[in-house]
């Protein structure tokens, strides 16, 4: 860590966090802090040889888009099973914690630290995931679906949600349309915002939209469970366009569309 330190930074930058790790008697909180004042690419070097578990949790107290450009620069073998690590990662013990605090050298301080810290988890990896390039992000998918499809799965259903349809452009919105069952698209705007229902209203024909308009008006109560359900067959059919390279609904911050 020291010699990439010293490559990386300034003498005196370099100098200042080494001092901040290795302060003997130094109480917990500070090692993440260095951690974040690292380039991703080094992090990325630092966690290479690391367990998956630690490479995990220091992931977790990364933001997303630092955390995802560091998950773009480690090896591709390395990357599925570090994702479902953070994935799967809940609270961790203090005892855990201090052990991974002398197995590399730092004292990572975090202000829950005595009662045990909520650490990642589907939402953190989903947020993660949505800071990556469309390439990578299909292929840890890919990769998870073959360790662990219902993860796989959930982190899918975070990644994009039936209100993200707002995102998508007209054309995106048109195709849609045609590949949809209508009658999961009635359920499941049940719940829908006005803004999303008019951005699908206004991108159908007069007579489709003032039909779709009085089926929802004349619907009748309907279980949550069968709107979800509902609204997650359209997703289903968006994430097939995507995959099909017909359609974009998310990506990486420096993807181009």
């Amino acid at each position: 860590l020291k010699t990439a330190l010293m490559q990386a930074l300034d003498p005196a930058k370099a100098t200042e966090i080494l001092n901040n790790i290795t302060t003997p008697g130094e109480e917990m909180g500070g090692g993440l802090e260095t951690v974040r004042l690292l380039d991703p690419k080094l992090i990325s070097t630092f966690i290479t040889n690391e367990h998956p578990q630690t490479a995990a949790i220091i992931l977790a107290h990364l933001e997303p888009p630092v955390a995802s450009l560091t998950i773009r620069e480690l090896p591709e073998e390395n990357r599925m099973e570090i994702m479902h690590r953070l994935a799967t990662l809940e609270r961790v013990a203090p005892s855990v914690i201090r052990e991974l605090d002398e197995a590399l050298q730092t004292e990572f301080r975090t202000s829950g630290a005595v009662s045990g810290n909520k650490l990642g988890g589907v939402e953190v990896a989903a947020e993660v995931m949505g800071s990556l390039d469309r390439t990578t992000e299909t292929s840890i998918l890919m990769a998870m679906d073959e360790v662990d499809p219902d993860l796989a799965n959930e982190i899918r259903n975070l990644r994009f949600t039936f209100e993200d349809i707002l995102k998508i452009d007209d054309n995106g919105i048109q195709m849609i349309m045609k590949e949809i069952n209508q009658e999961d698209l009635l359920i499941g705007l049940k719940t829908a915002t006005d803004e999303l229902k008019e951005k699908l209203f206004t991108n159908m024909s007069e007579r489709a939209a003032l039909m779709l308009k009085e089926d929802l008006e004349s619907l009748g109560p309907t279980k949550i469970s069968e709107v979800e359900k509902a609204q997650q067959k359209v997703i289903a059919v968006c994430k097939k366009l995507e995959e099909d390279g017909k359609l974009v609904i998310g990506g990486g911050a420096d993807q181009l569309v």
